[in-house]
């Protein structure tokens, strides 16, 4: 599932390979993808349209237009937002396709179809996100803004991290890689956490996703790719049996608030 890295790594390469550009048309094969909009409307509103430059909001690809409009790719499960130098190339799994110029394309591909796209005014997007909680690699996220929001929260660390209402782009991978960095066992006690733990949570989960953005670019070649997150040298997700890279202790995993929890028991308490 595509979490903040991969989300930013789609924005960097739309940015990249496509840094101005005009919509001429929309294709949508699976009008599913866009409702509860008109699939003529929305075609009708974005045709003809200059793409002004593009953003990410948590796990969302955002493409901002020449009118005050903005279109909103929620990527789901598989999802993957890129341009492609040929729109007479169609990835296997095309949803929906924007024509550029010159015959490129910007691909909405989803083998399992849960993303979504949907447009909204451009002033609006405030409203839109209103429950998302704060970027975790915005400049002015602090520890103390991490501690306030689990104030009067009383479950375990993990699924806390995984609240996008609390802390917005960490997913199960990330979240899993973020408290190994930070020695923290995802099942303490969010009360106990003490401040030079909260401390080093929030430092673990910014240098984690930031060394995540990088090693995306890394393992990925081109655009077209979708960056898999489990391809990006994990020190616990998916390596249950291994030795742990830090103390060389097997890794274990056990299933929390339904998700496989990785972990170091040894070095994470």
């Amino acid at each position: 599932m595509p979490e903040l890295p991969e989300a930013e790594y789609m924005v960097r390469r739309l940015a990249e390979c496509a840094p101005t550009t005009k919509i001429q048309s929309l294709t949508i094969l699976r009008p599913s993808l866009v409702a509860p909009q008109s699939p003529d409307e929305l075609t009708a509103t974005v045709a003809g349209r200059k793409v002004l430059g593009y953003a990410r909001r948590a796990k969302n690809v955002l493409l901002h237009l020449d009118h005050g409009w903005s279109l909103r790719v929620q990527l789901g499960m598989t999802g993957h937002f890129f341009w492609i130098p040929d729109s007479r190339q169609l990835p296997r799994f095309t949803r929906l396709w924007f024509a550029l110029p010159h015959h490129a394309a910007f691909v909405f591909e989803d083998s399992r179809t849960f993303g979504n796209l949907h447009l909204h005014r451009t002033e609006d997007l405030p409203t839109v996100f209103a429950s998302y909680g704060p970027e975790p690699l915005d400049p002015a996220f602090t520890w103390q803004h991490l501690q306030a929001s689990a104030a009067r929260a009383h479950g375990p660390v993990k699924p806390f991290l995984l609240d996008q209402s609390k802390l917005v782009g960490l997913g199960n991978i990330w979240a899993a890689e973020s408290l190994f960095a930070a020695r923290l066992a995802p099942h303490r006690p969010l009360p106990s956490l003490t401040a030079p733990e909260w401390k080093a949570l929030h430092k673990a989960i910014r240098q984690t996703l930031s060394a995540a953005i990088a090693n995306t670019f890394r393992v990925t070649a081109s655009a077209e790719e979708f960056p898999e997150a489990d391809l990006l040298a994990c020190r616990v997700y998916g390596r249950v049996g291994q030795p742990c890279r830090r103390c060389r202790q097997p890794i274990a995993r056990f299933v929390q608030a339904g998700r496989s929890t990785f972990h170091c028991p040894n070095c994470q308490l």
